[in-house]
C-alpha cells in the first residue's frame, strides 16, 4: 500500500501481527500502525479482546499462547502468506510464546528481539535483576528467597515497607491478581512467602523505592537489526492504580538526562535488540533514581509516544522490513495518555485524602491528548473495553460505595506528601 512520506512514496506490503491486544499495550500499536496505512492483523485468544474490535485491524482468533503453545504456532504460520509480514509482541505471554518458536516463526515473519537468553532472563525477574546487578545498574536491596529459611535470613537484612515481586508476572496474576504484595515487617514477610510458595510460584523481594508516583519514570528505546538505536521517548506518571503499586492511569511526556542515562546505559550493557522499556523511581531519601524493572516488549502507553512524535511500531515495522528507519526522533513534552477508569479509580484514592477535588479531575481528563481504549476514530475498542458503557456505570457505583463514609482528618491529609503530589 502506498503511502506520501515527505515527497517520496512508501509502498508498505508486509502485513503486521500484532499479538495480544486485550490491553492498551496492542490497541496502542494497532492504532499507530493502521493509521499510517498499514496492513494490520489483531491476534489475541481472549475473543472479547478489544483490539479485536479496532477498525483498523482484521480479528484472529488464536489459542492460548500459555497454554496450547503449539496449536497458537500452527495457527500463525497457517495464517502467513510467506511473504515476511512482521510480529509484534504486547504481552509477556506472547514475548516468551516468540522466543520459544523463533527459529520456526522466522521462516515466515519479521521480527526484532533480544537474544533467547536475554528474552527469557527479561521476562523472568530474578534473572532480569541478577543481569542488572551485574552492568551495576542501580536497584533497591533485592532477595531472592527459594523457600522460608531463605525467607527468615532475608526478614532480618530487609528494610522495611518491602515490596514481594512475581518472577514471571503473566502466571502470578491470575493467581493472586495484583503485582505483588507489600509487606511492612519481618512476620508479615513470611505469611505472604508461605502463600507463594503454596501457589507453587517464585518471588523476590525488594525494599520499596520511597517517593510518590510522579518520581517514577519509563526511558523507552528501540534497538534495530544492527543494533543502532533508532527511537527513544520519556514518560512519568501522574498517578497510578492501585495508588501504592499499579499500573500508570495518566502519564505526561517529559525528557530526564539522568534517567535516560541510566536506562540506555543498562540497554546497551546487555546488548538490547527491539523495543524495551526501563522502569526508573527517584528515591525521595537519596535523590537518586533506582531500576524497577525493563519490560522486554511494547507497554501499556505506547500511543502516547506516537502522539508525541515517535511511532515505535511504525519505526520497527520499518526496520525490520527494509524500509529507512528514521534516527534521533526527539518528541514533545507534556503529552499526555489516560486510562480513564483506572484514573478514576486513583482519582477517589486521593479524594479521601483531601489532595483532589472534582474539578481536577475534570481538568485532567480535558487535558489528555490520547487515551487507552477511547479515541474518536475507533470506537469499537471502547465500546468492548466498557460493554456499551456498563464497565463504566460499575466503576460510578464503585466509587461512590467506596467513597461513602470515608473520612480523613485534616491533619493525615496535610501530611501525605505523595497525596499532596497527585495535583494537575
Amino acid at each position: 500500500m502506498p503511502l506520501h512520506c515527505g515527497g517520496i512514496d512508501v509502498v508498505r506490503e508486509a502485513r503486521a501481527y500484532v499479538l495480544g491486544v486485550s490491553t492498551p499495550n496492542g490497541l496502542g500499536a494497532i492504532r499507530s500502525l493502521g493509521r499510517e496505512g498499514v496492513e494490520v492483523v489483531a491476534v489475541d485468544h481472549q475473543p472479547d479482546a478489544p483490539g479485536l474490535r479496532s477498525r483498523y485491524a482484521r480479528p484472529m482468533t488464536v489459542p492460548d499462547p500459555v497454554e496450547r503453545p503449539e496449536a497458537a504456532l500452527e495457527a500463525l504460520l497457517s495464517s502467513n502468506r510467506g511473504e515476511g509480514d512482521v510480529l509484534f509482541p504486547t504481552s509477556d505471554a506472547f514475548v516468551l510464546f516468540l522466543s520459544r518458536f523463533r527459529e520456526q516463526l522466522a521462516e515466515r515473519y519479521r521480527f526484532c528481539i533480544p537474544s533467547r537468553r536475554i528474552l527469557d532472563g527479561m521476562i523472568n525477574k530474578r534473572a532480569q535483576y541478577e543481569e542488572a546487578m551485574r552492568v551495576g545498574a542501580p536497584l533497591p536491596p533485592t532477595f531472592f528467597p527459594s523457600d522460608m529459611t531463605e525467607v527468615r535470613e532475608a526478614a532480618k537484612d530487609l528494610i522495611y515497607p518491602a515490596f514481594i515481586k512475581p518472577y514471571y508476572s503473566h502466571l502470578w496474576y491470575p493467581v493472586f491478581g495484583n503485582k505483588g504484595f507489600k509487606v511492612n515487617g519481618p512476620q508479615e514477610l513470611k505469611d505472604r512467602y508461605e502463600k507463594v510458595f503454596r501457589a507453587g510460584l517464585g518471588a523476590l523481594v525488594q525494599t520499596v523505592i520511597d517517593g510518590p508516583n510522579t518520581n517514577h519514570v519509563k526511558v523507552c528505546a528501540y534497538y534495530g537489526m544492527d543494533g543502532r538505536r533508532y527511537a527513544l521517548f520519556m514518560t512519568r506518571k501522574i498517578r497510578q492504580n492501585p495508588v501504592e503499586f499499579g499500573v500508570g492511569s495518566t502519564m505526561e511526556s517529559i525528557h530526564d538526562e539522568v534517567a535516560q542515562k541510566i536506562g540506555l546505559d543498562f540497554l546497551e550493557a546487555i546488548g538490547y535488540r527491539g523495543i524495551g522499556s526501563v522502569e526508573l523511581k527517584m528515591d525521595r531519601r537519596t535523590g537518586k533514581y533506582q531500576m524497577i524493572e525493563l519490560n522486554p516488549r511494547l507497554w501499556a502507553q505506547n500511543i502516547q509516544a506516537t502522539y508525541a512524535g515517535v511511532n515505535f511500531p511504525l519505526i520497527e515495522y520499518d526496520d525490520v522490513t527494509g524500509h529507512a528507519a528514521p534516527e534521533g526522533t526527539d518528541w514533545r513534552d507534556g503529552v499526555r495518555w489516560m486510562d480513564a477508569f483506572e484514573d478514576a479509580r486513583s482519582f477517589w484514592w486521593y479524594r479521601q485524602r483531601g489532595a483532589m477535588r472534582w474539578p481536577d479531575l475534570l481538568r485532567s481528563w480535558m487535558r489528555a491528548d490520547c487515551h487507552a481504549y477511547l479515541a474518536r476514530d475507533d470506537m469499537g475498542p471502547f465500546y468492548a473495553h466498557t460493554g456499551l458503557g456498563v464497565q463504566a456505570a460499575r466503576v460510578l457505583v464503585e466509587l461512590l460505595r467506596d467513597g461513602s463514609g470515608t473520612k480523613v482528618h485534616s491533619k493525615r491529609r496535610a501530611a501525605d506528601p505523595e497525596a499532596r503530589s497527585a495535583q494537575t
